[in-house]
């Protein structure tokens, strides 16, 4: 589980451990507000019709700040209306993608999984789709054309927006361009399934004790790790074990 995913999960408990104790996410406002941040308890989807929900109205909400920044003519661009607009619109998407893919890996019911998966596949390709927006590349590329006296934070996201774009081929001819967005779209999706199976599979992965060499001594005491004569299972989708053997 990444730090974002870990950090989305214990706010949703509403609880951190420290030192050995739970301290309320209250406790924790004041440290995040030095910082600029803020930090809030996410509302979890409840059902896979809450989470199919939770993505379209994602998708809908984050094209109508797309068409606004789109909109903008060359004597209109702001950091605040271009740059920062098209980050907070990712930031808001990606919390939603975010709870999606930790009830796709964790939850006990396989229908709000199999929701949760197809919820990361559409917002999947739909931020892949953002980068290849002409009229909202148009309008950041206006801003940063004015070759603005921005610093610091602003600076880096000024500059690793527009390297983003240079990535994701912006530069390229229509039909080459065309080919680096599907081509992306068809990666973003086989890494969900790949996810997916890690997540659903059965399967173990045999090895022998020399092939585990370097492992600590109780890893091979623990409960269903020994199956046989110098045969150890290993499961890819629980964590401990996957973490201790890579």
């Amino acid at each position: 589980m990444s730090c974002r995913y870990f950090l989305l999960f214990t706010l949703g408990t509403g609880f951190v451990a420290q030192g050995g104790g739970l301290k309320s996410i209250d406790s924790y406002r004041d440290a995040a507000a030095k910082a600029n941040a803020q930090l809030t308890i996410p509302d979890w989807e409840q059902t896979p019709g809450a989470i199919d929900a939770a993505a379209r109205n994602t998708i809908k909400n984050g094209n109508a700040a797309l068409d606004a920044i789109g909109k903008l003519g060359p004597k209109k661009v702001t950091f605040q209306n271009t740059v920062v607009a098209l980050d907070t619109l990712g930031y808001e998407a990606n919390t939603v993608a975010n709870k999606a893919t930790i009830i796709k890996e964790a939850h006990t019911d396989p229908k709000m999984r199999a929701a949760a998966e197809n919820a990361v596949k559409i917002l999947n390709d739909w931020f892949v789709s953002i980068d290849y927006r002409e009229d909202v590349y148009k309008s950041v590329k206006a801003f940063a054309d004015t070759h603005p006296q921005v610093q610091g934070e602003d600076k880096k996201l000024l500059d690793e927006t527009m390297r983003d774009y240079r990535r994701a081929g912006l530069a390229l001819p229509p039909a080459k361009r065309k080919e680096v967005e599907q081509l992306r779209k068809q990666l973003a999706k086989l890494g969900t399934d790949f996810e997916a199976n890690i997540a659903n599979t059965k399967q173990p992965v045999v090895l022998t004790r020399a092939e585990l060499d370097g492992m600590p001594e109780d890893f091979f005491s623990k409960p269903g790790i020994k199956n046989g004569n110098d045969a150890y299972s290993v499961l890819a989708n629980v964590t401990w074990q996957f973490i201790a053997v890579v």
